[in-house]
């Protein structure tokens, strides 16, 4: 299972190689990696989330390792780096103004249901995301 937070003592001033660490292990884990200009796709009868993490973070990290490890099937999940991607409507649609990290977006259809920010180490998205999915079964 891939280990986020291992990014935050692997940091360097320009975090460019620590953003593409970044986005292989959120692709690794099958979510779809946002990059400037990109739009989310909400499906009318899907299930999405749109979540965000910066490498610098380690509560970001933190909460990126805790979502990996849960049963996000069924559920389309969008990652951005708000350092590179701006969290505007084609990111959040029907979101308030994004003002800390992580935040996460859960949509049902094309409707916006839930909007949290912050509170990585207890409340807000860890717990948003623990109470959404179930953890992954190890076999």
């Amino acid at each position: 299972m891939p280990r986020f937070v291992s990014l935050f003592d692997a940091q360097t001033l320009d975090h460019r190689a620590e953003t593409a660490a970044l986005n292989e292990l959120a692709e690794a884990v099958g979510w779809i990696v946002l990059q400037a200009g990109n739009s989310i796709g909400l499906d009318e009868n899907g299930r999405a989330i749109v979540i965000s993490g910066v490498t610098w973070s380690k509560p970001d990290l933190e909460v990126l390792d805790e979502l990996a490890t849960r049963d996000t099937g069924g559920t389309r999940v969008w990652f951005f780096n708000p350092d590179y991607v701006f969290p505007d409507e084609r990111i959040l649609p029907g979101a308030p103004r994004m003002v800390q990290t992580p935040a996460l977006a859960e949509y049902s259809g094309e409707r916006l249901v839930a909007f949290v920010q912050g509170g990585s180490a207890s409340g807000g998205v860890i717990d948003h995301i623990r109470r959404l999915f179930p953890q992954r079964s190890s076999t």
